[in-house]
């Protein structure tokens, strides 16, 4: 605008101020005749109206009320803003006059319960002149303290309770905090002024002794000194009771990855911290007895229960360590972590849990987990002796269980593997020429029993089977080689033996892609892949058949029926007799079917081959499973039978005559179990058949499969590690889509508040199976038809809304944390070894920052936007700028409130609430015109506190938009109903 017309109009305001106040006009004459030059529409204070009246009335010792009532007038009839009054008032520096003073705080007191902005050009203003008033109050009050009682004292304690009324109220009205709060982030220079005048006032009232402050200026000045948005605008979110998430997660996270490495696993469960609002003791305390929960569940399998051991107590102290490192406090002396300490009181208050525990795992659980935890120091020895008091003396009533997985007490078994599994690992390390008979005898000692599980438990919970399967591969290569050579001795065949099947076992339990290497080219890896059959992974009989020499087959069936067999006399190597086992158990079946063999012949050549190498017997029935797996149903008896039969326990004559081989036999057997399981499952009852297979058995539709899980679920109350095998399958099988959908079906059909928490918690662990491609369902797929379809939308009604809502968030801020978790990057092109690092982190990339000077004020962010080191990547960055796409069409743009309104207001209060520091992440993507639309439509489901997360306030669009919403709100508010 041009200058010259400012002034002159600002000229003409200054005569028309004079002339009213020479006439005496009344506000109600001011009123009309101001309009004489300032048309409709036009605010005052492009002509610093404000400042003219307010200059007029403070010219002489006392304050004009004639003028000042002009501008009062001003005020209401919306000719100057509020800011500018503020703004005005703050330039008054004539301290000297204690009645201007004294009625331009009676001024400011008749109006300042009304501060709102009525114009765009305003809302930012306000935030400065909010600060600005509230440093000149503080001014106000600092000069009368020096004043006082020298000058009038009357006078001057009037003045000191006027600034204090103001201050008191000004930090007391959400609105008014807010805006100051804005702008301590727009100006921290001018924020650092106000808290330096808050020193200045406490130190001068500590040292004149005869004024004695009212408790409230304390109380205002500290808070003004501690404008923390957590302290001025909390949440007001309460912890849940009881949790079901972390119980379900970590029985998940052990089923997919029972090897994550430390920050991995601590990155979960502070994600669980986070969106949950706990105390890390609260952490800790939920932590260990999710633990016990599914240890108590694993205790009638030894597989099971050694795993669950190994993870309870091994990992869990590495684990409770780890987070006490990043984020925990210790004592004064630092000789505990304090919140370890409150963690393990609050489980000692699950007496009946830690009692069954302790009854069946014949043991005092809370001391085999406070030992290694004492051990890393995060304990003292006094706490320990403190809390073995209090379980012990329970514990001597305890009746112990008859054991039915690992006999004796559990936490000693796992005790005992660590240094086995070192010893393994060093002796496999060596050089086996020298060494190879004394690890033969110790892998035959290990397989006897549950031996073989816990060690394995214990190496896949430290992150070392790789390893010890890399060593192992090594072992079997080496006996391969000796056991080719002319004149070799059978021990040499033996470890062959026994190292293929200990291999086998091993990815039979844990899958091919968890433990070997993608192309690894020793012979075991290789028979892996084209023949072996585990885990759902199905190979053709004809493709298997493809590696046999027919020659080497016929040599083999020409000794394997002679009387005095044996593989000296063929000269076929191991390896060999392996892989061409299969083209002789096809030709012993086809001819048994045929008529040409007996099933006496049949049973004699088939425990001719058990005897001769156990691991034959297992290669043979790979390819007999196979063949079942394919042929008719009327084909499988005879092949079924075969099986079958190399599953006859041993007899004595061939435990005595036979080297190991009760050992070998047994985990023969147990190999071919599952295999056999595999492929044609037995007839078995339906809890079985659960505890049996990570396979879907059942006549009914797959549906009904989700259906009994989720009937287990609200009987239990929790997720059992039994059912997490058939979750896991149900993922696999239909695929996420599916899977999303009817996980959120059955969730909303509850209707009580607690089934609902209950549901979500276990539903978003269950999700942690592949949660990056679960939220993307859900966000993509699965939500837009609540949101769109209008038969699925009947559902968005409380309490399912806000359940929904909720949901989608968990899992978003899951896939956040999964997504940029520092994984290592699994290499494929060589082993492991024991020197190479196995927790190796891929180093995050450095992301630019937000580009301050966008030009687009509604996209003000940047897709590197970076908070703590965490980034928004794909896919989900895609799936949320299309959901806020949705909520910007459904949101309502005349203020209509529809079940989809409200569900986007609780979507973004459990961002806001669950994110944390995280939530502009994902808020970054929201368009600037959502919330607003929100506020018109439901101005009472938001808050200061909500609107000031909202946003990025480290950028001007942030608070520019931030200031919006508060205006628009306190207007709501202002409204008349």
């Amino acid at each position: 605008m041009d200058a010259s017309k400012v002034t002159s109009k600002t000229s003409s305001l200054k005569a028309l101020i004079l002339k009213a106040w020479r006439e005496r006009w009344t506000d109600i004459q001011w009123g009309i005749n101001i309009k004489t030059i300032l048309p409709r529409g036009v605010s005052g204070d492009l002509y610093n109206l404000a400042d003219c009246i307010l200059q007029q009335a403070m010219v002489g010792c006392g304050a004009n009320q004639l003028v000042i009532s002009y501008l009062k007038h001003s005020l209401a009839s919306h000719l100057v803003s509020y800011a500018a009054v503020l703004q005005r008032i703050a330039k008054f520096d004539a301290f000297h006059k204690p009645h201007c003073i004294l009625s331009l705080l009676e001024f400011m007191e008749s109006f300042l319960d009304g501060i709102t902005c009525r114009g765009k050009m305003e809302e930012e203003v306000l935030a400065f002149a909010v600060s600005s008033i509230i440093l000149w109050l503080l001014q106000v009050y600092h000069y009368s303290l020096s004043k006082y009682p020298s000058s009038n004292p009357i006078q001057t304690q009037e003045l000191l309770e006027k600034s204090t009324l103001l201050l008191n109220s000004i930090v007391n009205t959400d609105f008014l905090l807010a805006m100051f709060y804005l702008a301590k982030q727009n100006d921290p220079n001018e924020y650092n002024e106000v808290t330096k005048k808050c020193q200045e006032i406490t130190a001068f009232m500590m040292m004149n002794t005869q004024f004695k402050a009212p408790v409230t200026i304390h109380e205002t000045l500290q808070k003004i000194c501690n404008m923390d948005i957590d302290k001025i605008a909390s949440l007001n979110t309460k912890p849940e009771p009881i949790t079901h998430c972390l119980q379900a997660l970590i029985a998940i996270n052990v089923l997919a990855n029972p090897s994550a490495d430390l920050q991995t696993l601590s990155n979960h469960l502070l994600m669980v911290q986070r969106i949950k609002g706990y105390s890390l003791s609260r952490l800790y305390c939920e932590l260990i007895r999710a633990c016990f929960i599914s240890l108590n569940d694993s205790s009638k399998d030894s597989l099971k229960q050694s795993l669950w051991a190994a993870f309870t107590f091994l990992k869990i102290p590495q684990v409770i360590h780890y987070l006490h490192n990043t984020c925990g406090n210790t004592n004064k002396d630092n000789e505990y972590s304090i919140e370890v300490v409150e963690a393990f009181e609050k489980l000692l208050q699950a007496t009946p849990l830690l009692d069954i525990v302790d009854t069946k795992n014949s043991c005092n659980s809370v001391i085999s987990l406070l030992e290694p935890l004492m051990k890393l120091n995060v304990i003292s020895e006094n706490h320990m002796v403190y809390f073995r008091q209090k379980r012990e003396n329970k514990d001597v009533k305890l009746l112990k269980l008859e054991p039915t997985g690992l006999q004796g007490s559990v936490p000693s078994f796992i005790t005992r593997a660590e240094p086995t599994l070192a010893g393994i690992l060093k002796t496999m390390g060596g050089e086996f020429h020298k060494t190879h008979d004394s690890l033969y005898a110790m892998l035959c000692q290990i397989v006897g029993g549950a031996t073989l599980d816990t060690i394995l438990a214990v190496a896949i919970v430290e992150g070392k089977i790789k390893l010890i399967v890399s060593r192992l591969i090594k072992f079997n290569e080496f006996a391969l080689l000796a056991a080719s050579e002319k004149g070799a001795s059978q021990s040499k065949v033996n470890i062959f033996d026994i190292s293929f099947l200990i291999l086998c076992s091993i990815v039979q339990d844990y899958g091919a892609d968890a433990v070997l290497d993608e192309n690894g080219d020793s012979f075991f890896e290789k028979w892996v892949r084209d023949c072996m059959v585990y885990q759902g992974v199905h190979k053709s009989p004809d493709q298997i058949l493809q590696k046999c020499d027919s020659q080497l087959v016929d040599v083999f069936i020409h000794h394997l029926n002679a009387a005095d067999f044996d593989f000296k006399n063929t000269n076929i190597k191991p390896h060999d007799l392996c892989m061409n086992v299969s083209g002789v158990v096809k030709e012993i079946l086809f001819a048994w079917e045929k008529g040409s063999l007996s099933s006496a012949d049949v049973k004699s050549m088939l425990d001719s081959l058990r005897q001769k190498m156990p691991s034959l017997a297992v290669c043979a029935a790979v390819w007999l499973c196979s063949y079942v797996n394919v042929v008719h149903q009327d084909a499988v008896l005879k092949p079924i039978n075969m099986i079958q039969q190399f599953l006859v326990p041993p007899s004595e004559v061939e435990v005595k005559q036979l080297d190991n081989f009760q050992e070998k036999s047994v985990l023969m057997a147990q190999i071919i179990r599952k295999m056999q399981y595999d492929i044609h499952p037995l007839s078995l009852s339906k809890a079985k058949a659960l505890t049996l297979s990570h396979n879907i058995i059942s006549r009914h539709p797959i549906l009904e499969q989700l259906q009994t899980v989720w009937e287990d679920i609200k009987t239990r109350g929790y997720l059992h590690i039994d059912a997490t095998h058939i979750i896991e399958s149900l993922l696999k099988t239909t695929g996420p889509i599916w899977f999303v959908t009817n996980l959120v079906k059955e969730t909303l059909k509850f209707r009580y508040q607690d089934d609902l928490d209950r549901s979500v918690d276990i539903v978003i662990a269950m999700f942690h199976l592949d949660i990056e491609k679960c939220t993307e369902a859900l966000i993509l797929h699965v939500l837009p038809q609540y949101l769109y379809n209008a038969k699925l939308s009947e559902d968005l009604v409380e309490p399912q809304s806000a359940i929904l809502a909720k949901l989608v968030v968990y899992s978003i801020y899951a896939a956040l944390e999964h997504s940029n978790s520092n994984k290592t990057t699994p290499t494929r092109k060589r082993r492991h070894d024991e020197s190479e690092d196995l927790d190796q982190h891929c180093s995050s990339n450095k992301m630019r920052r937000m580009n301050d000077n966008s030009t687009d004020s509604t996209m003000y962010y940047n897709q590197g936007k970076s908070i703590s080191g965490i980034t928004l990547k794909e896919p989900l960055l895609s799936a949320l700028e299309t959901l806020f796409a949705s909520f910007s069409q459904l949101a309502g743009k005349n203020g209509d409130v529809t079940p989809q309104t409200d569900f986007i207001l609780q979507f973004l209060i459990y961002v806001v609430q669950c994110g944390q520091d995280r939530a502009q992440l994902v808020l970054q993507k929201m368009p600037s015109e959502l919330v607003p639309t929100l506020i018109k439509c439901l101005p009472g489901g938001f808050n200061i506190g909500l609107i000031l997360r909202l946003y990025d306030l480290s950028t001007p669009y942030g608070r520019k938009d931030t200031a919006r919403d508060l205006c628009l709100l306190r207007n709501m508010r202002l409204r008349p109903d």
